[in-house]
């Protein structure tokens, strides 16, 4: 892209023009201290939009030093519009190609960084949130995960060998079968499911807390009672 206007930047590195150098390409006829207060009552700020400078180099003859302004290109393209020219169009056009092969080769900001890292965040935690409704649904129709299934199995034997008295009394040995087999008709007909480990995932606590509080009927614990008082 040919130069048409130089474009520097200040000490915050905000991209800067200058504005007897706008004023010189843009081709205006008015002088440029009469030129620039004429644009600033378009809404224009000092220390915000532009800030004044005196140039360096002194006007031959012993002339005062110019005063010149530095402009922010938001404002420099503005201006440009102002003038309803051809080189007015022509410049503010020049900016904005400008801004935008800028943009290309500078470097994410802090903020466009931490945009984007939650833009992806965003995307992942979606795919995340559908696995997870995939393995929901997988579970529901297919039963406990064998961990879950083995918990479920771990805590339904303990219950029951405790109603039995141990594993070493005469009634572990000589109901344990007939406990076993009156529990998982429970569960089933609770449940409303073929086997204990077919309940979905989704109720394996309502599961758990059912086996907790699970007992054998009157009579069972009858004959229970009974055959340990022959031992």
């Amino acid at each position: 892209m040919n130069q048409l206007i130089k474009i520097s930047s200040n000490d915050n590195g905000e991209k800067v023009v200058s504005g007897r150098e706008l004023h010189d390409f843009l081709g205006v006829k008015t002088r440029y201290n009469d030129w620039f207060e004429d644009m600033i009552k378009y809404g224009f700020t000092e220390n915000v939009d532009f800030i004044g400078f005196t140039e360096k180099r002194v006007k031959p003859k012993g002339g005062r030093p110019s005063v010149d302004h530095a402009l922010k290109l938001d404002m420099a393209k503005e201006i440009s519009m102002i003038q309803r020219t051809e080189r007015g169009k022509l410049a503010r056009q020049y900016f904005i190609d400008c801004e935008e092969k800028l943009k290309q080769t500078l470097p994410m900001s802090l903020d466009e960084k931490i945009a984007t890292i939650a833009s992806g965040y965003g995307n992942m935690r979606q795919e995340i949130g559908d696995v997870k409704e995939k393995v929901e649904d997988l579970s529901e129709r297919f039963g406990l995960p064998a961990t879950n299934a083995a918990i479920l199995s771990h805590v339904r034997n303990g219950c029951i060998v405790h109603y039995l008295g141990g594993k070493d009394t005469r009634a572990y040995q000589k109901l344990s079968r007939k406990v076993f087999s009156e529990f998982g008709r429970d569960f089933k007909e609770n449940f409303e499911v073929p086997r204990y480990d077919a309940i979905p995932l989704s109720q394996f606590d309502e599961a758990l807390a059912y086996t907790k509080s699970w007992q054998p009927s009157f009579n069972t614990k009858e004959a229970i009672r009974k055959m340990n008082l022959l031992s």
